[in-house]
């Protein structure tokens, strides 16, 4: 199910690097935190470590718990019910448009949301190292998505289209998988690579088949133009840095 949303004002934010503080608002960002750390050191290094960390597999494993929160809501959903469900995406590096002489630039032309259901993208080997991460929180309900079934509560973000003013941009790394929050606004994903390089994810979310629950979209567009003014801007130094 889609709807589409006038952007006639220039909107632009740059990317930053995707940090779990950063982006705590719209899910969590799941990494090793501590890569010099070899699960034959933990004894020795265990107070250093996060408070969610022990150690598993007979030592040959340091297992951090609870690294991502897994949500499922369709219990008030008009379905009542979905399936956890795991996929595969292969996702071909997008051109990016030069922007000036350090920046290219990325035209977000649609956001979607999963109203019910946490979305984990986990990077899986590929050619591929890096990915952009767009997200926006949401405004209050209006007419164009008033029909939509959404969640209740306060800790969901609610019905209404995404507020393009207060957009979001990071820049991942395949050592990092991400979880969107339920219902959070985001770009379907956008790997970022050299041009016939694909980045793969391993997909996992709750799904019950009916289109409304399960994905809703927004397209973007500016009067007069082909393609809407609602841009990103991706540092190219930021990019060779990582």
């Amino acid at each position: 199910m889609s709807f589409t949303v006038q952007v006639d004002d220039a909107i632009r934010v740059t990317a930053q690097p995707l940090t779990q503080e950063a982006f705590l608002p719209y899910g969590s960002v799941i990494a090793n935190p501590r890569p010099d750390v070899h699960p034959s050191a933990f004894s020795s290094r265990s107070a250093s470590l996060p408070a969610n960390a022990v150690s598993a597999n007979q030592g040959h494993a340091i297992q951090y718990r609870n690294v991502s929160r897994v949500r499922n809501l369709y219990a008030q959903s008009p379905s009542g019910s979905a399936d956890a469900v795991m996929s595969m995406f292969v996702c071909s590096a997008r051109d990016l448009a030069p922007l000036n002489s350090a920046q290219d630039m990325f035209t977000v032309r649609l956001l979607e949301r999963h109203p019910f259901t946490t979305q984990t993208f986990s990077p899986v080997a590929s050619t591929a190292r890096r990915y952009l991460v767009v997200v926006a929180p949401s405004l209050a309900p209006g007419e164009a998505d008033h029909h939509l079934p959404v969640p209740a509560g306060d800790d969901v973000p609610g019905r209404g289209p995404p507020d393009v003013r207060a957009l979001k941009a990071f820049v991942a790394t395949d050592a990092q998988a991400v979880t969107y929050g339920a219902g959070t606004w985001h770009a379907p994903m956008v790997a970022l690579g050299p041009p016939g390089t694909t980045l793969d994810f391993v997909v996992s979310q709750f799904m019950s088949g009916v289109a409304l629950e399960d994905c809703q979209l927004v397209h973007f567009e500016t009067r007069g133009r082909e393609a809407p003014r609602l841009e990103v801007a991706v540092p190219r130094a930021r990019l060779e840095r990582l």
